[in-house]
């Protein structure tokens, strides 16, 4: 019998006050504003002065304008003009479009020159509010404990492990990781400031380690196109196992101790193939597992919480279906646990003999949860029933952990 527990998250009204900011661009009067406004390092509002810095009246610099060049798009017969198209530069080489980006960044750097000593002292307090040596909380994953680790005055993570000294120990909820001199040492798997010290810009999209605790996978963006490079390291050394995968995007997964799932995109950037890579073997004779031709579709792919199976799932805006694969049977490829129906959209997870799937359609605006034997998926039965009054509660998530299942409701 599977035990379910709601829990419930009851949401306090938020209020929204109106900030009026009136600015007048001007080359003899300085803006200003009814009340504060705060500025950041990542957002920037354009004005010509500012309250804590006005500035000499002197004539406003000129907005560059860029240059209108026709380009037409058809589709279902649709003819649409875009006079801006040659600004979209994919590979991020254009000279031109990089030229008129400097243009309009040196443009937005004199018009807020007058606020760049309030925007470094904003900046300075908010960081100076934040605990910046910190650390996640620990997750045990066999005999270590996984987490990442913050420190001051550096912009990215650290991805660490500690050995557990009593790795037969039965995991619990009061298990707490030691720190102290006589813990075991901390070893860092990565360390993602090193990483970006060549790179403008740098984020990693997935960290996975394998079973065995001895490799892991990252993905990783250097770019902001989301279109990343996946490597595989030793966990101990940090050297590199295989060639890279390049030009995939951030789902990934590891099937075993030596082979990765992984999804690709098409043209127009979307989420479209499923594969199965075997380390030490090259990316040519991967394995197609699934190839998604509807464009309305995206497809994605999470492994499931008892880490027996994997689930490729292909969605669109109110559709949505699932397949499974076996992790110790691979080479039997997808199954569907959910059929592609119009208008009904299902998640799905695993535990012992079953998965549980929660439905949601026009029929169902609250969602149902149904099981099925992982033997028979053919079969359901209806676990939690939809209910009639939807706008009383809603249901959005349900996962399935070792000896109890839970539901996530938020009460309207």
């Amino acid at each position: 019998m599977m035990v379910l527990q709601n829990l419930r998250l009851n949401f306090g009204h938020i209020f929204c006050i109106p900030l009026t900011v009136t600015v007048v661009l001007s080359s003899a009067v300085p803006f200003a504003y009814s009340t504060t406004a705060a500025f950041s390092h990542q957002h920037r509002l354009t004005a010509s002065a500012s309250p804590m810095n006005p500035s000499p009246q002197t004539a406003s610099p000129v907005p560059p304008v860029a240059k209108k060049v026709e380009h037409a798009m058809e589709m279902f017969g649709d003819v649409r003009i875009d006079n801006y198209y040659w600004l979209r530069d994919d590979s991020r080489t254009n000279p031109e479009v990089l030229s008129y980006l400097r243009q309009e960044n040196a443009y937005t750097d004199s018009v807020m020159s007058g606020t760049k000593e309030f925007e470094d002292k904003l900046f300075a307090e908010i960081r100076g509010r934040i605990k910046e040596d910190d650390v996640s909380a620990p997750v045990r994953k066999g005999p270590y404990y996984y987490y990442k680790r913050t420190l001051e005055r550096k912009e990215y993570v650290q991805h660490c492990r500690r050995l557990i000294s009593d790795s037969q120990k039965v995991p619990s909820v009061h298990d707490t990781m030691p720190t102290g001199p006589e813990a075991p040492q901390e070893h860092v798997i990565l360390d993602e400031n090193v990483k970006a010290q060549h790179h403008q810009y740098y984020r990693i999209g997935a960290f996975k380690v394998s079973p065995n605790n001895k490799l892991v996978a990252y993905a990783e963006d250097t770019k902001g196109d989301e279109i990343y490079t996946v490597y595989v390291i030793d966990a101990e050394t940090q050297a590199p196992i295989g060639e890279p995968l390049v030009g995939v995007t951030a789902y990934l997964e590891w099937i075993g101790d030596d082979a990765l799932v992984y999804i690709t995109r098409d043209e127009i950037l979307r989420p479209d193939k499923a594969w199965l890579h075997v380390l030490g073997t090259e990316r040519s004779k991967d394995t197609s597992l699934y190839v998604e031709k509807d464009n309305m579709f995206f497809v994605r792919l999470q492994a499931s919480e008892s880490k027996k199976y994997l689930f490729v799932a292909s969605g669109s805006k109110n559709t949505s279906f699932n397949f499974y694969l076996d992790i110790s049977k691979p080479e039997e490829g997808l199954k569907v646990l959910t059929s592609r129906i119009d208008g009904i959209k299902t998640t799905v997870s695993h535990r012992g003999d079953h998965f549980f799937i929660m439905r949601r359609s026009d029929k169902f605006l609250n969602s149902e949860v149904v099981g099925c034997a992982v033997n028979n998926t053919s079969s359901t039965i209806v676990l939690i029933p939809h209910r009639e009054r939807f706008w009383e509660v809603l249901m959005q998530h349900v996962m399935s952990l070792k000896d109890s299942g839970h539901v996530l409701q938020m009460e309207l």
